[in-house]
């Protein structure tokens, strides 16, 4: 339910404008031709796509006049695409939007089956109640569960993986190897990040060969195998659009892209950019219960060191491999390491009683903070760091302004009988279709009617503007609108949209 109410209140992030869609071309034409193919691998594009294979788009939207689909074309993003198809009569009142992302929501809902199943696998029934609690109401996960992007599928099939690579590892059993290595397949097809796994599994194979004096090299050699033939058939037989996404991922990266990280501006990131935002971004309870389940477990049997180990091995790779990859992009990177946390404070059920008075402070405080900040799941920020109302002075993009709040600038404009108001919106969703009336300023993306004329600003009407925008992350002259801060905006609309009233003359309603 919480995740749903995010899902029908919120316009389309930036990146699923351009998503939307790609997954039913691939599918039907089997071609990977258009722009946006080599984005990522097909599986969240197949995924969100199919209530579209239930309507008939004007097919034209698909014809390009580039004869050439070369690899700069098919590594572009193509927002106009999306935008039409989005404003087409099939998503009236964004029924269409909803039911795809309604398909990430029930990918995550197999996510806390399996949160339950290993958490119960290791720690018994009470450690897998604690372990889906936790789950629920993380806003990270509500905020991605809720959203037509890879990062939930690649976080979903990473645990699944990881779930059946260790009871094949401790059960010796083919049809657990066989499990596992669907389950990476499908990791794979979800985001190239998966191929972290393939070391990962390696090295933790050779370790129990050394701690258990067997051979374990014909699992992973059957896992590796099966996750070859999955991702072969996700690829519809060829893998050659998997080598040229490495490619454009490999460009990316030397290329870099613009970040912002608390007053400081990079196109090639920080390396503690991401345990920042991982700190930034975490509900306290569970920053504070994390390490007192390492400690717990660590000075238990080896038994437990061993699964501590083993659940630690994703979190300690994933932030490693982020932190020294060069890019500063957020906190959805991490999403895969959220499940094993999860799973490791489910442990401490076990000492209940030790940490009694702990654990139900914890449990109050981080159910309070998740409703607190309902539906903008996607703006939270933790206590210490001020909370969603004070995320733009560290976060911006996808930690906190995505586009995603079209919907509440227009509750906001007809609560407060608002005809016309002066936007610089950061996101590829058209204002439009959402029925706001507006006078164009510098954005990232937002079309611009006139661009002929000076943009000029009219203090009669109302001023909204993104918070990336706000903060020039990707403006040439990052200064363009940080002279808005000396006024104090009269809404902040879900977090991510400042309004200002230049003239000081309104009272509104919020």
């Amino acid at each position: 339910m919480q995740s749903l109410s995010a899902i029908c209140s919120k316009s389309a992030t930036f990146d699923e404008v351009q998503y939307f869609g790609i997954g039913k071309y691939l599918l039907t034409e089997h071609k990977w031709d258009v722009m946006g193919a080599l984005l990522h691998p097909p599986f969240s594009y197949y995924l969100n796509s199919l209530p579209l294979l239930f309507v008939n788009e004007d097919k034209k939207i698909w014809n390009y006049d580039v004869k050439k689909r070369d690899f700069d074309f098919l590594a572009a993003v193509d927002y106009y695409r999306g935008q039409k198809l989005l404003s087409a009569s099939f998503n009236s009142g964004d029924k269409l939007l909803i039911a795809s992302r309604c398909m990430t929501l029930l990918l995550a809902l197999l996510l806390g089956i399996y949160i339950y199943r290993f958490s119960s696998y290791l720690w018994g029934e009470n450690g897998a109640l604690l372990s889906l609690f936790f789950f629920s109401f993380c806003p990270n996960m509500i905020a991605f569960s809720g959203i037509c992007v890879p990062d939930m599928p690649l976080t979903v099939f990473t645990f699944i993986f990881m779930y059946y690579f260790w009871r094949a590892l401790k059960e010796r059993r083919k049809t657990l190897s066989i499990f596992a290595g669907v389950a990476l397949g499908f990791a794979l097809l979800s985001k190239v990040p998966a191929l972290l796994l393939i070391p990962l599994s390696s090295g933790l194979t050779f370790m129990f060969m050394y701690i258990h004096r067997r051979n374990f090299i014909p699992c992973l050699l059957l896992i590796l195998v099966v996750a070859f033939f999955v991702m072969l058939i996700g690829y519809q037989g060829d893998l050659t659009p998997f080598a040229q996404g490495l490619q454009y991922r490999q460009m990316k990266l030397n290329d870099g892209q613009a970040a912002y990280l608390w007053g400081q501006y990079s196109s090639h990131g920080w390396w503690y950019f991401y345990p920042l935002a991982f700190l930034m971004k975490t509900p306290l309870p569970l920053l504070f219960l994390f390490p007192l389940a390492i400690f717990t477990l660590c000075r238990d049997n080896a038994t437990n060191r061993n699964k501590a180990f083993f659940l630690l091995s994703p979190i300690i790779l994933f932030f490693i491999a982020f932190s020294l990859s060069g890019s500063s992009v957020g906190l959805r990177y991490l999403l895969p390491v959220y499940p094993f946390i999860f799973v490791l404070v489910g442990a401490l059920a076990a000492h209940f009683q030790q940490y009694r008075y702990y654990l139900a402070i914890a449990v109050v405080w981080y159910a309070f903070s998740s409703f607190n900040v309902a539906p903008h799941y996607l703006a939270y920020f933790n206590e210490a760091f001020g909370g969603p109302d004070n995320g733009y002075k560290f976060l911006a993009d996808s930690n906190l302004d995505w586009g995603q709040d079209l919907k509440g600038l227009k509750k906001f404009m007809d609560r407060n009988k608002i005809e016309k108001i002066s936007l610089s919106y950061l996101g590829a969703d058209s204002p439009g279709r959402y029925g706001i009336q507006y006078d164009w300023l510098p954005s990232y993306y937002l079309y611009n009617p006139s661009p002929e004329k000076p943009y000029d600003i009219n203090k009669d009407q109302l001023v909204a503007v993104s918070v990336t925008n706000l903060l020039g992350v990707y403006f040439e002259n990052r200064d363009m609108f940080k002279w808005l801060m000396a006024y104090k905006p009269v809404a902040k609309v879900g977090y991510s949209i400042y309004v200002y009233d230049l003239s000081g003359a309104r009272n509104f309603k919020n």
